[in-house]
């Protein structure tokens, strides 16, 4: 039986000759029909998580971006939570990878692996209509990196995939107004990529990516550790200390903690107390750089839409978005007012359900599939008037 692939021949699902045969307008009709009918699945390709919304149930889960596999085989043994439960406690003959490092994919098996396991959990049971899948990625995700998530997303049964950057959907599920004539700034710090972008009429003015994100500040707190108190932890012991104690600017006055780790000068295991400084110490450097890369997006930004960002300021999303101090850093910076988003960790996923959600919204970021019916239309009702005019005289 011919999939919705095949039938419409949409663009992003691959053509084939049936749909090239096909006019434009019957193309067009079928899409709007199916667009109607099909599941909608939201997913947000992080490096450290990857939350998939389905339409009508929410954000249905957040799965690490992990893959638990076996080094003798090259069999996959479990993805998401499971993969991660493992991490750093597993023998040799199993290792924990992960698919997606800084925004980009490191092993695209993998990736189609993970993909392929994040869909059939989120439709549950295969659907009637295969369902239109939307991903937000990088802004410097390349062609054969979306080719490969396509396939992957394409081969667990999607019927359409669309591609967003992180940025638009980040300000889109920030609630800020994409479609106005006016400036709304995001900057999104996520797993692998800081995203910064200024957004107006439904296009990116302005934007960057830089390859740094919450996994670059959790090897920053590893390194300092171990080359200023000669103490070796690990990632999830990193992510921790990142979480309760990181900071950017000032001191928040909090008590040290305890960790457990390994003494690399006497090769024992051992604990250590860690200072809010250590951790602030270490993140310096990188937060560093994103509140630079920040300064660079604005001075690129027109002088009429910075006026614009001096009142509506800009919005904070991603998992770094909580780290102490970054807002007021920011805000000291530039100038500008800045806030944090109610739901920062899922901003690109609800932007991305949004954005198929919404009709308007997708027909002015993706203008393709919908415009020869609304060109269609429009000259019909023009012609109408014509007709109405003449046999008016």
């Amino acid at each position: 039986m011919q999939n919705w692939a095949t039938i419409c021949g949409h663009r992003e699902a691959g053509d084939i000759g049936c749909a090239r045969r096909r006019s434009p307008f019957v193309n067009a009709l079928i899409e709007r029909i199916y667009a109607s009918v099909a599941p909608e699945i939201s997913i947000d390709l992080g490096t450290a998580n990857t939350p998939v919304h389905v339409r009508g149930h929410g954000v249905r889960f957040v799965e690490p971006t992990m893959v638990a596999i076996d080094t003798d085989t090259g069999e996959i043994l479990t993805v998401g939570e499971g993969a991660k439960q493992m991490l750093g406690r597993t023998p040799r003959k199993i290792a924990v990878i992960r698919p997606m490092r800084n925004g980009v994919i490191s092993n695209y098996r993998y990736t189609e692996a993970l993909i392929n396991q994040l869909l059939e959990r989120a439709m549950r049971k295969r659907p009637l209509v295969p369902p239109r899948v939307i991903v937000g990625v990088p802004g410097s995700a390349s062609d054969v990196e979306k080719k490969a998530v396509r396939e992957a997303a394409m081969g667990a049964g999607a019927g359409r995939v669309y591609f967003v950057p992180q940025a638009m959907a980040s300000a889109v599920g920030a609630g800020l107004p994409v479609l106005e004539p006016q400036a709304s700034m995001i900057v999104d710090i996520g797993g692998g990529t800081t995203e910064i972008a200024v957004i107006s009429i439904g296009g990116m003015v302005s934007a960057q990516s830089l390859k740094l994100g919450g996994d670059f500040l959790d090897e920053a707190i590893v390194s300092h550790l171990r080359s200023t108190r000669g103490f070796l932890i690990g990632e999830r012991t990193a992510e921790a200390l990142k979480i309760a104690l990181g900071y950017y600017g000032r001191p928040a006055g909090r008590p040290p903690r305890k960790v457990v780790g390994q003494d690399v000068r006497h090769l024992r295991p051992g604990t250590l107390e860690v200072r809010e400084e250590d951790v602030g110490a270490a993140m310096a450097e990188p937060l560093g750089q994103i509140v630079d890369v920040v300064r660079s997006v604005l001075e690129q930004t027109p002088p009429e839409l910075v006026r614009d960002l001096a009142e509506n300021g800009m919005v904070l999303a991603g998992g770094g978005a909580a780290i102490t101090g970054l807002a007021e850093t920011l805000q000291l910076v530039t100038g500008m007012p800045v806030r944090q988003a109610d739901q920062p960790m899922l901003c690109v996923a609800l932007g991305a359900a949004e954005i198929l959600r919404d009709r308007k919204m997708f027909a002015a970021l993706y203008p393709a599939p919908q415009s020869v019916i609304g060109r269609w239309w429009r000259s019909l009702r023009f012609g109408m008037r014509e007709s109405s005019s003449f046999s008016s005289r």
